[in-house]
């Protein structure tokens, strides 16, 4: 049973990938310009070991939390592991792959958001 979502999920997952160090987190409301989701997470770690952990610390504890993804994509390589929570979308890069494919600029129509957190 999903206990949390929209903007309460983006906010948790922001929390989540600061606590494992995350860098560069941006957070997009594509559902503006798409119908693909409501949001989007850009987060980026230092080396394919960071991505992991950051992956796998928001999928534990969102689990705790009755949220689980539908998908999860290119955790093997850690270079861009993308998880899939219906409305909202998270993708964790390796700085040079999200410099490569540059969501941000892709995205540019969507709204950026800022979360606070306590981190």
């Amino acid at each position: 049973m999903r206990t949390i979502k929209g903007e309460d999920l983006i906010k948790r997952i922001k929390e989540i990938a600061e606590d494992k160090k995350g860098k560069d987190i941006v957070i997009l409301d594509i559902g503006k310009v798409s119908p693909i989701a409501d949001y989007m997470v850009i987060i980026s770690g230092d080396v394919p070991t960071h991505t992991k952990a950051i992956c796998d610390s928001i999928t534990d504890e969102l689990k705790k939390e009755g949220v689980i993804p539908s998908h999860i994509e290119g955790y093997n390589e850690g270079r861009w592991i993308a998880i899939d929570y219906g409305d909202v979308m998270v993708n964790i890069f390796l700085p040079e792959v999200r410099e490569y494919y540059n969501l941000e600029w892709l995205w540019s129509d969507a709204p950026k958001i800022e979360i606070k957190t306590g981190s």
